[in-house]
């Protein structure tokens, strides 16, 4: 059986892709639950991509284009928005299959082998983010992507190859270089923040023509990818767009303060036991893989500490990346303990931890394949992209609510228009069902049919409900400052945003700004409607 596993690895990982993959859609469409408005986040961006916009140019954003071309690519070939959103991390799982599957050979035993293969394809495929409430979203599956793409870079260049051929020498360079790219081109911040450890690793074990390579790969995927873009206008526009929003009011920090973040009891056990491995490590004379994984316990903690939630989806990686470099060692430390064991203590110590986040994204496959998807609706004015659906519908139509659930904002700050404070209130539900009844009341009036419109809440997505259009320039999730407000002639005031504080930030932006200047024309129970001077 052991002699075989190269023929049950590559079944088990093929079949495991297809399981997952039929998941991920449901009778044609995905059915989002929660989340709404990441899952319109994306629709804006990847619709106007499709119709020949460039991030970075033509819109605001701190996500690289991998995030979104393999979702517009499905569309150029037929796909709604729904359906390519489902299959677009197939395509990218099946292109890099061969090189998990070689990494799973060449570095590790049967059961790590298995081990990284699964926590692979399920972080490609979840349909949720992390976290642990069952639920369906389209939230943050970029970072999905790059933790699972992460980890298999970090097997690659830290644990020691037991196969050393031809196809070590062409591809192992290919796979880092691209692998790392991806990472660049999806968000930047993976890249940045895994980077020193990769090439230390590759140093220490003096892999020098591996770096030289990778390097050079790594140059022509980026070229290939970017160059359509605008080639060097494109970079320019992604580095102002990253550090507009790392200094942003809004989004600079999107969760805990790091010290708070790690003292929490979801991570400090964790940190404490991979500190605790490398410990273990240089007692067994391993102080180069000590080093590399306290540069990637490093980049790891930063990576999480600015994704929203900070769910540290790097413990299971490392728990298998401690497995691997237990491998070889045989020694005791000055207590008499078997550092091996020791190591494999830690080992399964991670993995245990980290397996809540994994088990909630496997629950996200499992609940989107139970849904009825007659209990979701089809929101966006073109029928093309029906196949992306939210959950609170039946029979085809969102029901209303007023008023809309709220969330007492007590110690928010007061919104001030025109000398007039407005409502302290703030929806937790309902975005899709005010933006659909907010689309067909500007319907209703000629003057927005095609205007550009600004709606003074995180998302500015109205254009998917309504005749009105995007903002140039504008930012499809607000980060702060005014990015297209200029562009602006109509401007929604939300009296129940999702965020009361943003809808404030809008309209301070708006006032302090000589240039910008609106007056009221519409009032009624959902928003308050300017239009430019």
């Amino acid at each position: 059986m052991r002699q075989l596993f190269w023929f049950w690895y590559a079944l088990f990982l093929i079949g495991l892709l297809a399981v997952l993959a039929m998941m991920r859609s449901n009778s044609g469409a995905v059915l989002i639950m929660s989340f709404d408005g990441d899952a319109i986040h994306m629709a804006q961006i990847v619709l106007r991509m499709q119709a020949g916009q460039v991030p970075h140019l033509d819109f605001l954003t701190p996500l690289g284009a991998m995030a979104f071309l393999p979702i517009v690519w499905l569309m150029d070939l037929g796909f709604g928005v729904g359906g390519a959103f489902a299959y677009a991390p197939v395509m990218i799982t099946l292109v890099m299959l061969p090189a998990l599957y070689w990494v799973g050979l060449s570095r590790f035993a049967p059961s790590g082998a298995l081990a990284l293969g699964a926590v692979f394809l399920v972080q490609m495929l979840a349909l949720v983010h992390g976290g642990v409430a069952p639920t369906v979203t389209a939230s943050m599956y970029y970072n999905n992507w790059c933790w699972a793409v992460g980890a298999l870079l970090v097997a690659l260049a830290v644990v020691p190859s037991r196969l050393n051929n031809r196809w070590t020498l062409l591809a192992e360079p290919m796979i880092l270089g691209v692998g790392v790219g991806f990472l660049l081109l999806t968000k930047a911040t993976f890249a940045v923040f895994l980077l020193p450890a990769l090439i230390l690793a590759l140093l220490i074990g003096r892999q020098f023509k591996m770096l030289a390579f990778s390097v050079l790969w790594s140059m022509v995927f980026l070229t290939c990818i970017t160059l359509p873009l605008g080639g060097l206008t494109y970079w320019q526009g992604y580095v102002q767009d990253l550090m507009f929003v790392a200094n942003s009011a809004a989004r600079g920090q999107p969760g805990a303060p790091l010290v708070l973040m790690l003292l929490a009891p979801a991570q400090i056990v964790g940190v404490l036991a991979v500190l605790t491995g490398i410990v273990f490590l240089r007692q067994a004379r391993k102080s180069g893989s000590a080093l590399v994984l306290l540069a990637l316990v490093a980049g790891w903690v930063l990576i999480t500490h600015q994704n929203w939630q900070n769910d540290p989806h790097w413990l299971i990686p490392a728990g298998v990346l401690v497995l691997a470099l237990a491998r070889d060692v045989e020694l005791y430390n000055r207590f008499g303990w078997p550092l091996k064991r020791a190591l494999q203590i830690v080992s399964v110590m991670l993995m245990t931890l980290g397996m809540p986040l994994l088990v909630t994204q496997i629950q996200s496959l499992l609940i989107h394949n139970s849904l009825r998807p007659d209990r979701f609706a089809a929101v966006f004015r073109s029928p093309a992209n029906n196949d992306l659906r939210f959950r609170g519908a039946k029979d085809g139509d969102y029901r209303i609510d007023r008023p809309f659930t709220a969330l007492a904002s007590s110690g928010a700050k007061p919104t001030v228009l025109a000398g007039e404070t407005l409502p302290d209130c703030q929806k937790s539900t309902g975005l899709v069902a005010e933006l659909i009844e907010t689309g067909k009341r500007l319907d209703q009036m000629s003057q927005a049919k095609g205007a550009q419109t600004l709606y003074a809440d995180w998302i500015n997505g109205l254009w998917l409900f309504s005749d009105t259009a995007p903002l140039t320039g504008g930012a499809p999730w607000y980060y702060g400052g005014t990015p297209g407000f200029a562009a602006a002639e109509f401007v929604v005031v939300p009296l129940c945003p999702m965020g009361q504080d943003v809808r404030r930030m809008v309209l301070s932006e708006i006032e302090q700004d000589p240039a910008l200047s609106f007056s009221e024309v519409l009032r009624n129970d959902l928003f308050i409607l300017l239009k430019q001077d």
